[in-house]
C-alpha cells in the first residue's frame, strides 16, 4: 500500500499529531503485511526521513508519542466490573501482528481494539519496567511486585513466565499481569536467525497452545496483549556510516549495540545527528549501522527505529 510518508513526517504541524499518524500508517502496513522482510522494506523510507531529515521528531518522541505504558495505565485505571488481564509478550513486534490477528480470526475471537503504541526511550525491557513502577522485569516475578507498581493501583497478580504457553497456569484473581519471555528468549538466548524466528513465531502464535492460554486469561476478564518493545533485523538496515572518524567514535561508544548508558553529555557531532539522548542513555536513531568486529547481532533493539519502538496493542473481550 502507498503511504505519503513525506507529508506525514515533514508536513504535519505538531509532533504529537505526526506520531499519531505514523503509528496509524504502521498499523495499516503491519495488518496487511505479507512477511517480516516486506514490512521492514516498507519502513526504510520513514526511518530514513526521521533520522536524516526530521530527527526533531525523535527528540520529541519521549513526550509526544503515545507510549504503551501510558495506554496501559489508563486501561488499568478504568472502572470495569469484570476483571482484566494483561499479557506482555516481551519483544513482540509489528512483524508478529498479522499472526495474532489471523490466530484470533481462525478461532472466531472478536478483537475489540487494535492499535500501535510506542516503547520507552530507549527501547529496552528495563526502561519499560521502570515506566510501570518496577525496577526491572524480574521484580514482578511470583507476585512479588513492589509497592510502586503502577498498574491496577497494585491490585493485581503479577508474574514472569517462560514456560510453553500450554503449560502456563492462570490464577483465579480478577486482575492479572503476565510478562512472558518467549520471544525475547528466542532472540537473545537461542540466537536464532530472522527466518527461524519468523517460522517459530508463526507456529506458536497460531497454535492451539497459545490460544488455549489466551482463553484462560479471558475467563471473566478483558485482555490486552502488547509488548515492552519490538525488534529490528540489523542485517536489513538501509544506512551505513562510512566516515572513518565517525565509525571509530561509534565503535568505541556503542560497539555493536543500539544504546549505551550516558555517563556524560553527547559531544560528538554528526550530521545527520545519528545519536539522541534520553533517560541517561545514548541511542542510535534510524537504521544506521557500521562495520564492527564480529558484526552486529542479527536481531537488535534498544535504538530508536520504527520496528524497535512501535509495538502491537490488542484488546480481546472477556469470555
Amino acid at each position: 500500500m502507498s503511504i505519503d510518508w513525506t507529508s506525514i513526517i515533514l508536513d504535519t504541524p505538531s509532533p504529537a499529531e505526526a506520531w499519531a499518524q505514523i503509528f496509524s500508517a504502521l498499523l495499516n502496513l503491519s495488518c496487511n503485511g505479507s512477511s517480516p522482510v516486506a514490512l521492514h522494506d516498507q519502513t526504510v523510507v520513514p526511518d530514513r526521513l526521521l533520522s536524516e531529515a526530521a530527527w526533531q521528531l525523535w527528540d520529541a518522541y519521549p513526550e509526544q508519542a503515545l507510549h504503551t505504558s501510558k495506554a496501559l495505565k489508563e486501561w488499568c485505571s478504568g472502572n470495569v466490573p469484570a476483571g482484566r488481564a494483561l499479557l506482555i509478550l516481551d519483544a513482540l513486534s509489528l512483524q508478529e501482528l498479522p499472526l495474532l490477528i489471523s490466530g484470533a480470526q481462525a478461532r472466531n475471537i472478536d478483537i475489540t481494539e487494535i492499535k500501535i503504541t510506542g516503547s520507552e526511550c530507549p527501547s529496552t525491557t528495563d526502561q519499560f519496567a521502570k515506566s510501570l513502577g518496577a525496577p526491572s522485569r524480574s521484580a514482578l516475578s511470583n507476585d512479588k511486585k513492589p509497592g510502586t507498581f503502577a498498574l491496577f493501583h497494585g491490585n493485581a497478580y503479577t508474574d514472569i513466565v517462560s514456560l510453553p504457553f500450554e503449560d502456563c497456569c492462570v490464577p483465579s484473581t480478577p486482575n492479572i499481569v503476565i510478562w512472558h519471555t518467549w520471544m525475547d528468549d528466542l532472540i537473545h538466548l537461542q540466537h536464532k536467525l530472522p527466518a527461524q524466528i519468523a517460522k517459530n513465531a508463526s507456529t506458536v502464535l497460531q497454535g492451539d497452545g497459545f490460544w488455549s492460554f489466551i482463553n484462560k486469561l479471558r475467563q471473566g476478564r478483558r485482555l490486552v496483549i502488547t509488548s515492552d518493545h519490538g525488534y529490528a533485523i540489523s542485517k536489513l538496515f538501509s544506512s551505513e556510516v562510512t566516515d572513518p572518524e565517525a565509525v571509530d567514535i561509534l565503535r568505541k561508544t556503542f560497539g555493536a549495540s543500539r544504546n549505551k548508558p550516558a555517563t556524560e553529555k553527547w559531544r560528538k557531532r554528526f550530521m545527520p545527528p545519528i545519536v539522541m539522548a534520553h533517560n541517561n542513555q545514548h541511542m542510535i536513531m534510524g537504521q544506521w549501522k557500521w562495520k564492527v568486529q564480529g558484526g552486529f547481532p542479527h536481531i537488535c533493539h534498544g535504538g530508536m527505529s520504527l520496528l524497535e519502538a512501535a509495538v502491537p496493542y490488542m484488546e480481546l473481550p472477556a469470555l
